[in-house]
C-alpha cells in the first residue's frame, strides 16, 4: 500500500522548507530533555514532570514551525497524524502480536520488583504515545503527505533522529551506539507500520507501548539492547507484526479491487 496521501491537500508553498522545519524540530527533540531540565531545575521534583514538559515542547516546536512554513493551522497538521483512524482492527492486531509474548514472559521470565504505577504510566503508555505522535504521525505524516517524500526516506530520517534522542540511555560508547542503532531500527519499523496501515497511528502506538511495558515489567534487559531472552522475544514480536501487517494490506488491496 502506498504512503498515506490526501488528494484534498493543497500543495505546500515550499515543501523543502517544510521538510527542513520538520527535521529541525526533530533535531531539537534530541536535546530538549537536557535544555528543559536545566530551565526547570527549580521546579518541584514531581516524577516525569521534566519529561512531560520536554515532550510538550517538542510537539509545540514541530507544529508551530511546520504550520508557519506550510501556512496552515497546527490543528490541521495534527489531523494528518492518524489519530482519527479506526482503532478496532489495530487493537485486534496488537493482541495477536503481543499476547503470546506476554504469556511467554509470565511463564518463563522473572518480574521486576516494585515497578511503580507512574513508571508504567509514563514509560509504558504516555511516553510511547507521544513519541509515535511526534516521530511517526507528525513527522512521517507531513513528510509523505505535504512534502512528497517517498516512504523510506520519510521513515528513515525521523528514525535516525529518534535513535539519537536515546543516546543518554547508554553508559559507555558500545552501549550508546547499540541503543542508538536499536531504537533507530525500531523507529523505522514504527514508521513502516504507519505507512502500511494507511496513515493509522494506532498500530505503532500499540506495538511501542506493549513492548515498552514488557521491558518494564519483566527482566528482558536493562536498556534497549536487551538480553538473550529479550532479543529473541523482540525478533518474534517484530516477525509476527510484519507478517500480519502484510496480510492485512493484501486483504485490503483485494477488497479494494473487488469494490471497483
Amino acid at each position: 500500500m502506498a504512503a498515506a496521501q490526501s488528494p484534498h491537500s493543497p500543495a505546500v508553498v515550499h515543501p523543502r522548507w517544510l521538510a527542513a522545519a520538520i527535521l529541525l524540530a526533530l533535531a531539537w527533540s534530541t536535546i530538549s530533555g537536557d535544555v528543559v531540565g536545566w530551565l526547570a531545575q527549580d521546579l518541584p521534583r514531581v516524577p516525569y514532570l521534566r519529561s512531560l514538559l520536554a515532550t510538550l515542547t517538542d510537539l509545540a516546536v514541530l507544529l508551530l514551525l511546520a504550520a508557519g512554513v506550510a501556512r496552515r493551522s497546527p490543528l490541521s497538521l495534527l489531523a494528518l497524524a492518524g489519530l482519527r483512524k479506526p482503532i478496532v482492527v489495530p487493537l485486534a492486531w496488537a493482541a495477536i502480536v503481543l499476547v503470546p509474548a506476554w504469556l511467554a514472559c509470565l511463564l518463563w521470565i522473572d518480574t521486576r520488583p516494585q515497578v511503580a504505577a507512574i513508571d508504567l504510566l509514563w514509560k509504558g503508555l504516555a511516553g510511547p504515545f507521544a513519541e509515535e505522535l511526534l516521530y511517526r504521525g507528525l513527522a512521517v505524516g507531513l513528510l509523505t503527505t505535504l512534502c512528497g517524500w517517498r516512504w523510506l526516506p520519510a521513515c528513515l530520517a525521523p528514525a535516525l533522529l529518534f535513535g539519537l534522542a536515546h543516546l543518554g540511555q547508554g553508559a559507555d560508547p558500545v552501549s550508546i551506539a547499540g541503543i542508538a542503532l536499536i531504537t533507530a531500527a525500531g523507529g523505522l519499523l514504527f514508521g513502516w507500520l504507519w505507512v502500511r496501515w494507511d496513515g493509522n497511528l494506532w498500530p505503532p502506538v500499540l506495538l511501542h507501548a506493549g513492548m515498552n511495558s514488557l521491558w518494564l515489567l519483566y527482566g528482558l534487559g536493562e536498556n534497549a539492547i536487551g538480553g538473550l531472552a529479550g532479543n529473541v522475544l523482540r525478533l518474534g514480536i517484530v516477525a509476527v507484526a510484519v507478517a500480519l501487517t502484510l496480510a492485512w494490506v493484501r486483504r485490503a488491496e483485494i477488497a479494494a479491487s473487488r469494490a471497483r
